[in-house]
């Protein structure tokens, strides 16, 4: 007997840009639903003729495609006003009128963060809600630090999560900060792991750079760290060192970025590379991951980085340390300050010819975790 084809709609909520980590594992979700014969409505950003690839694959696939306005400060003021109106008077919102018409039977919410429906999109949950549409909420990163919800997310945002069919978070500490945040434990959330953009899930030769090449790997946007990793290898003890910083993304930062490098007198040993195809291009000439983030859910870099056996230095957000174990398979800075990265960094670069061996001690820990 066949399974019923079902009509699913996929929701990405990433507005910043056209595409990033958060939207691989959505993409590939729904490429297998295709698959499966299952009528799939994928909507997203209206990014032009900058929409990414695997949109247009999807489409390609059958995916039926509905292509939302994005936000600009440069549109009229009249119709500032009208979409401030409509997207707080549910009735007059026809943001979501493609996705209701298409019917679906469940509809799945991928957040660049854990609470985009809550804050920007309620009245989506509202519509949803209201046509007894089940749906379910991805969830990619979180406030680490002192978060106190305000009044547009708690309580509120109690009826979102408890009304979600099922919720997935990237980590066990994503799951806890969003249940400390709620008042809520959620019964119904999963853990997952997006598919890391690698040619092979398997082990990468060691480079023989006698140079010691560092990589930091994601957008070049707020929250990374980068400003935070330049001011610590501006420090004196960097300058007569043997290293290269290797920088892999692209993004709204990196005039700003090129210039910091300037401004720390670091420019002749950084490398802007932009986006790569694969992150094994990365790591056939990388030693080590650099993550000096101040938030994450869990950054794929450092499982693409575990998969090909390499170590990394990590700050204890997100779910890091469910990869890492500080001074055996990386190094783990206490807080995403510069004395505090300085100090793990530190830590690395005086046990550097450990690398290799803590990069393949990693690399086993998750191939063992993924056994389980």
């Amino acid at each position: 007997m066949q399974n019923k084809t079902k009509r699913i709609a996929y929701i990405s909520l990433m507005g910043g840009l056209p595409w990033g980590g958060s939207e691989a594992y959505w993409s590939t979700q729904a490429s297998k639903d295709l698959e499966q014969g299952h009528q799939v409505l994928a909507s997203v950003y209206n990014w032009g003729k900058d929409t990414h690839l695997k949109i247009k694959d999807l489409q390609k696939k059958g995916a039926e495609l509905d292509l939302r306005e994005r936000f600009s400060h440069d549109v009229s003021l009249p119709k500032k006003i009208k979409s401030y109106v409509q997207n707080r008077i549910t009735s007059l919102n026809t943001n979501w009128d493609t996705l209701l018409n298409f019917k679906p039977d469940e509809v799945i919410i991928n957040q660049g963060s854990n609470i985009d429906l809550v804050v920007h999109h309620f009245d989506l949950f509202e519509k949803l809600k209201h046509k007894k549409t089940p749906f379910s909420l991805i969830c990619h990163s979180h406030a680490q630090y002192s978060f106190l919800p305000q009044e547009n997310i708690y309580p509120r945002g109690q009826d979102v999560f408890s009304n979600a069919k099922a919720i997935f978070f990237v980590s066990q500490r994503q799951k806890q900060l969003t249940e400390r945040m709620l008042c809520l434990n959620l019964k119904n959330a999963h853990i997952f792991q997006n598919p890391p953009n690698l040619k092979e899930s398997s082990q990468i030769a060691y480079p023989k750079n006698h140079t010691h090449q560092m990589a930091i790997v994601g957008a070049l946007v707020s929250g990374k760290g980068h400003d935070t990793l330049f001011e610590v290898l501006s420090e004196n003890q960097w300058k007569s060192r043997n290293w290269h910083l290797n920088i892999y993304g692209k993004g709204y930062g990196l005039t700003y970025l090129q210039d910091l490098s300037n401004y720390f007198k670091i420019e002749d040993k950084v490398i802007f590379h932009g986006h790569v195809g694969s992150a094994t291009d990365i790591w056939e000439h990388n030693h080590i991951l650099l993550i000096p983030s101040d938030g994450e859910g869990l950054p794929i870099s450092l499982v693409e980085a575990a998969i090909s056996a390499r170590t990394a230095v990590v700050t204890d957000v997100g779910g890091n340390t469910e990869i890492i174990t500080d001074n055996e398979t990386g190094f783990v800075a206490c807080a995403p300050t510069p004395h505090s990265f300085s100090e793990a960094l530190e830590r690395a670069w005086n046990r550097k010819k450990e690398w290799k061996h803590m990069g393949l001690e990693l690399c086993a820990k998750v191939n063992q975790k993924e056994s389980l």
